[in-house]
């Protein structure tokens, strides 16, 4: 099976969309004005808050099978993601 991997929305075909508003949305943002629940300092922190709350999240974790070999569609390509955190978690299985 290939890897699953992560490609910008509207610019690439992709298998499962992970951004606002689906189940893998991130609840956290660096950027105001977002329809994010938290709003952190950065991107990055963005990505670890979001690393950190899945591994709490018994029903996403449990879901995690149908994103393995997938391409994930997010907005935030071609910069890190927090659809990199599931294509990790999703690729280890």
């Amino acid at each position: 099976m290939s890897s699953t991997r992560v490609v910008h929305c509207k610019k690439a075909a992709y298998d499962v969309y992970i951004g606002r508003p689906s189940k893998w949305g991130n609840p956290f943002s660096h950027k105001p004005g977002t329809k994010a629940q938290f709003v952190v300092a950065s991107r990055d922190a963005a990505i670890a808050a979001y690393r950190e709350w899945i591994l709490h999240q018994p029903e996403l974790l449990a879901a995690l099978p149908e994103l393995k070999g997938k391409t994930l569609g997010c907005w935030c390509k071609p910069h890190s993601c927090h659809g990199d955190v599931l294509a990790e978690l999703a690729d280890q299985l």
